[in-house]
Protein backbone atom coordinates (compact mmCIF):
# COMPACT_ATOMS: atom_id res chain seq x y z
CA UNK A 1 0.00 0.00 0.00
CA UNK A 2 1.34 3.59 -0.72
CA UNK A 3 0.15 6.52 1.26
CA UNK A 4 0.36 9.60 -0.56
CA UNK A 5 0.97 12.98 1.24
CA UNK A 6 2.01 16.56 0.61
CA UNK A 7 5.31 17.65 1.12
CA UNK A 8 4.21 21.25 1.99
CA UNK A 9 1.78 20.06 5.08
CA UNK A 10 4.72 19.83 7.66
CA UNK A 11 4.57 21.74 10.81
CA UNK A 12 7.66 24.43 12.36
CA UNK A 13 9.77 21.60 12.97
CA UNK A 14 9.69 19.54 10.13
CA UNK A 15 7.04 16.73 10.92
CA UNK A 16 3.92 15.17 9.43
CA UNK A 17 1.74 12.96 11.03
CA UNK A 18 -0.19 10.58 8.80
CA UNK A 19 -2.62 8.02 10.31
CA UNK A 20 -4.78 5.94 7.24
CA UNK A 21 -5.79 2.25 6.66
CA UNK A 22 -5.05 1.51 10.61
CA UNK A 23 -1.13 2.50 9.96
CA UNK A 24 0.33 5.33 12.12
CA UNK A 25 2.81 7.07 10.11
CA UNK A 26 5.20 10.54 10.80
CA UNK A 27 7.26 12.03 8.15
CA UNK A 28 10.02 13.87 9.08
CA UNK A 29 11.67 16.57 6.42
CA UNK A 30 15.21 17.07 6.75
CA UNK A 31 17.29 19.04 4.49
CA UNK A 32 14.69 18.76 1.66
CA UNK A 33 14.48 14.68 2.19
CA UNK A 34 11.63 12.69 3.79
CA UNK A 35 12.13 9.78 6.57
CA UNK A 36 9.09 8.15 7.83
CA UNK A 37 9.35 6.26 11.14
CA UNK A 38 5.89 4.06 13.09
CA UNK A 39 4.42 7.29 15.52
CA UNK A 40 4.90 5.39 18.48
CA UNK A 41 8.10 4.24 19.89
CA UNK A 42 8.84 0.35 20.31
CA UNK A 43 9.82 1.13 23.52
CA UNK A 44 6.46 1.73 25.46
CA UNK A 45 4.64 3.67 22.60
CA UNK A 46 5.15 6.93 23.46
CA UNK A 47 4.31 9.39 20.38
CA UNK A 48 7.52 9.74 18.16
CA UNK A 49 4.95 12.60 16.23
CA UNK A 50 6.14 14.72 18.87
CA UNK A 51 10.06 13.71 19.08
CA UNK A 52 12.72 16.32 18.77
CA UNK A 53 15.59 16.26 16.32
CA UNK A 54 18.93 15.04 17.28
CA UNK A 55 21.87 16.01 15.44
CA UNK A 56 21.58 15.26 11.54
CA UNK A 57 20.45 12.16 11.94
CA UNK A 58 18.68 11.61 15.41
CA UNK A 59 14.80 11.71 16.89
CA UNK A 60 14.20 11.80 20.76
CA UNK A 61 11.17 9.84 21.54
CA UNK A 62 10.11 12.58 24.16
CA UNK A 63 8.75 9.74 26.66
CA UNK A 64 11.94 8.25 27.75
CA UNK A 65 14.76 9.90 25.68
CA UNK A 66 15.36 7.08 23.36
CA UNK A 67 17.24 8.50 20.63
CA UNK A 68 16.43 6.80 17.21
CA UNK A 69 18.20 7.10 13.34
CA UNK A 70 15.47 8.46 11.60
CA UNK A 71 16.63 6.79 8.66
CA UNK A 72 17.53 3.19 9.78
CA UNK A 73 15.32 3.11 13.05
CA UNK A 74 17.92 1.61 15.02
CA UNK A 75 18.85 3.01 18.49
CA UNK A 76 21.61 5.37 19.05
CA UNK A 77 21.09 6.54 22.51
CA UNK A 78 18.95 4.91 25.30
CA UNK A 79 19.65 6.42 28.44
CA UNK A 80 17.89 4.36 30.55
CA UNK A 81 20.19 2.14 32.70
CA UNK A 82 20.72 -2.02 32.20
CA UNK A 83 20.33 -1.88 35.84
CA UNK A 84 16.10 -1.53 35.17
CA UNK A 85 16.37 -5.58 33.75
CA UNK A 86 13.56 -5.75 30.73
CA UNK A 87 12.10 -1.74 31.56
CA UNK A 88 15.37 -0.79 29.44
CA UNK A 89 15.00 -3.29 26.46
CA UNK A 90 14.12 -1.38 23.35
CA UNK A 91 13.90 -3.05 19.78
CA UNK A 92 14.83 -0.89 16.55
CA UNK A 93 11.98 1.85 15.40
CA UNK A 94 10.06 0.58 12.26
CA UNK A 95 10.66 2.86 9.17
CA UNK A 96 9.08 3.11 5.88
CA UNK A 97 10.35 4.04 2.43
CA UNK A 98 9.75 6.86 0.85
CA UNK A 99 9.23 7.30 -3.09
CA UNK A 100 8.18 10.07 -5.44
CA UNK A 101 6.38 9.78 -8.69
CA UNK A 102 5.58 12.69 -11.00
CA UNK A 103 5.63 15.33 -8.13
CA UNK A 104 3.95 13.03 -6.13
CA UNK A 105 5.13 11.39 -2.36
CA UNK A 106 4.29 8.63 -1.26
CA UNK A 107 5.37 6.29 1.84
CA UNK A 108 5.56 2.72 0.82
CA UNK A 109 3.36 0.63 3.50
CA UNK A 110 4.30 -3.18 3.06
Amino acid sequence: MNIEFDPNAFDQKGRLRIEKAGVDITIFKRNEKFFAVNSKCPHKGGPMFLSKNIGEKGIMCPSHHIIFNVESGEIMENPIPKTMGDYALCNPLKTYKIDSNDGKYYVIVD
